[in-house]
């Protein structure tokens, strides 16, 4: 019987960067380190995924939806948010994620610890998951995340550079 995947999710922020940081140190058999491209993030995220992979000394599959090519094709159906959160989450990054999924996962997800109520809430939710929280677990919060992403002497996304407090897609909704 093979051991279950070990799938963290990489969202090309410092947070999911330092939680698959701390998985890779611990050698799981069957690692996926999996990244759900939206297609409507800023240019640089290419380096600093790149420079992840090289941290990590583990690459990163790339996911895309195969409905949708970024968040402007989902945008134009004229659907952005909902009182359940943006359909361009929904379809560029959950959906994908549930595609590839497989029932037996360990999944790991970078909330920090300040985040326990998302980490609660996504263990409510999706009870077919069996979450992995490392940040929580080391009590780590985002501004230990970034420290330890420049610690690694790793450059930080440009849309930290610019103001925002996630590495999210160019005008989020």
């Amino acid at each position: 019987m093979t051991e279950p995947r070990v799938v963290c999710w990489f969202s090309a922020g410092a947070a999911s960067a330092v939680a698959a940081k701390l998985i890779v140190a611990e050698k799981p058999a069957n690692l996926v380190i999996a990244y759900t491209d939206p297609g409507s993030e800023h240019p640089d995220n290419k380096r600093f995924l790149d420079d992840c992979e090289e941290w990590f000394g583990h690459p990163i599959q790339c996911l895309s939806s195969d409905k949708y090519k970024d968040t402007w094709a989902v945008f134009d159906t004229g659907y952005l948010v909902s009182p359940y959160g943006a359909f361009c989450t929904t379809e560029l990054k959950k959906k994908v994620r549930r595609k590839f999924q497989l029932p037996d996962d360990i999944q790991v997800f970078g909330y920090t610890s300040e985040e326990q109520h998302r980490a609660d809430r996504f263990r409510e939710q999706n009870i077919e998951v069996n979450l992995r929280t490392p940040l929580i677990e080391h009590g780590l919060s985002k501004q230990d995340c970034l420290a330890m992403v420049s610690r690694a002497g790793i450059e930080l996304p440009m849309m930290y550079k610019l103001g925002y407090p996630n590495n999210n897609c160019i005008g989020c909704v």
